[in-house]
């Protein structure tokens, strides 16, 4: 176990005097100041575009947005936070436990964030802990925990009997095993395990830009794939090629995108190098597999299906299936239960609902135009946590 916060104090104790702290009020003024403050200082972050992007999200004007229209569904209700809430955050995004614990705090819980040991920014937490050391957020640092400890020790089961929520982010496994630990029987949880993305992209749009729109399409799709190395849950890793000119568009964009890579300087890793070789290699042996080109910065595999087994081993670093149909809503056929996020290119919003009506299966639960598939939103993966992060006092 290793306790990031508070800094003065054991864990067992730390346990022991946070729910003798009272809660919030959703949105209360200190909870507001935090988020202000921790955003200034975030946005300064220019190398960690992932970090400022949090930054931007904390911003006065979205989380006021956000208080407008949770005051608006919830007139004439009695609304209280649940408690202490119990993060559990993943290791290959490192700013998720920032936006969940926000939105539980602006619910106004009480928080404790297990960090990966391994897969944390340490700038990101020393800014953090930098703010919560301020004497005019000592109330919110009083109601704050941060640590790390492995799976085997037995500090999960002691935060399990004591939160009111449970958030899990990781993969299946990490679900599956966390799962196992009994949970307060008056708690609720959140579950985000392994997910998959995709992009849908219109041929003829692709085709009909000119050379300054293409290269600002190629920034945003960039970093939809690349800030996280392609291994966010939301990051396209499946590209939909839509239209009949749909070869000519590849050509189009994949050439421009080689350089727009290349001039990023974007950073190889002989690891990733070698496991999307190996990983195409083992698809080239599939029969949906029709052709598979491994470039220098990424590789393509052309897929006539998408089976379940070729989504579990996609490695991320620059991976993209990539699959041809002629019309949008023909792409319902592979979607999955697993299926997360689409990013867009070049459709009209009642064309992406004939799409979505078209699904029978539960996948698909974001629908963004190409370059927002990375941005957080208050409802994820069709969970709305100010919501999970509340309860409603009914007063008759």
């Amino acid at each position: 176990m290793k306790l990031f916060w508070p800094i003065e104090m054991g864990f067992e104790q730390a346990i022991e005097e946070i729910n003798m702290n009272s809660t919030f009020t959703p949105f209360d003024k200190e909870v507001l100041l935090f988020t202000q403050a921790l955003s200034k200082t975030l946005v300064r972050m220019r190398q960690m575009p992932e970090v400022v992007a949090l930054g931007y999200w904390l911003r006065k004007a979205n989380i006021q947005e956000m208080k407008v229209k949770w005051e608006e569904q919830n007139k004439e209700r009695f609304i209280k936070p649940r408690g202490t809430v119990f993060h559990i955050a993943p290791s290959n995004v490192d700013t998720i436990f920032v936006y969940s614990w926000m939105l539980s705090l602006l619910a106004g819980n009480r928080n404790i964030i297990r960090v990966s040991g391994k897969g944390h920014s340490n700038v990101l937490l020393d800014l953090i802990l930098t703010e919560l050391a301020k004497p005019e957020f000592e109330k919110i640092a009083k109601q704050t925990i941060i640590c790390t400890y492995n799976y085997d020790e037995k500090f999960g089961e002691m935060i399990s009997e004591i939160c009111h929520t449970r958030v899990i982010w990781g993969g299946n496994d990490t679900v599956q095993t966390i799962r196992q630990i009994q949970l307060n029987p008056m708690a609720n949880e959140l579950a985000f395990p392994d997910r998959f993305s995709l992009a849908a992209i219109s041929a003829e749009a692709v085709l009909n830009l000119g050379e300054n729109e293409l290269n600002e399409l190629l920034d945003k799709f960039y970093n939809d794939v690349f800030w996280f190395d392609q291994m966010a849950c939301s990051s396209p890793r499946l590209i939909a090629w839509c239209g009949k000119q749909h070869e000519k568009a590849k050509v189009r964009f994949w050439s421009a995108f080689e350089n727009k890579v290349k001039n990023k300087r974007y950073e190889l890793m002989a690891a990733t190098q070698v496991l999307k070789y190996t990983t195409s290699l083992w698809l080239s042996t599939e029969t949906d597999v029709r052709d598979i080109e491994n470039g220098k910065y990424f590789s393509r595999v052309h897929v006539v299906d998408v089976p379940i087994e070729a989504r579990e081993r996609h490695c991320g670093g620059g991976l993209f299936f990539e699959y041809d149909v002629e019309h949008l809503s023909d792409l319902s056929k592979v979607i999955i239960d697993k299926d997360q996020t689409l990013a867009y290119f070049g459709f009209e919003h009642s064309t992406l609902q004939v799409l979505v009506d078209s699904i029978s299966t539960r996948g698909l639960d974001r629908i963004v135009p190409i370059g927002q598939a990375l941005n957080f939103d208050g409802v994820w993966d069709g969970q709305s946590f100010l919501k999970s992060f509340t309860r409603e006092v009914v007063i008759i």
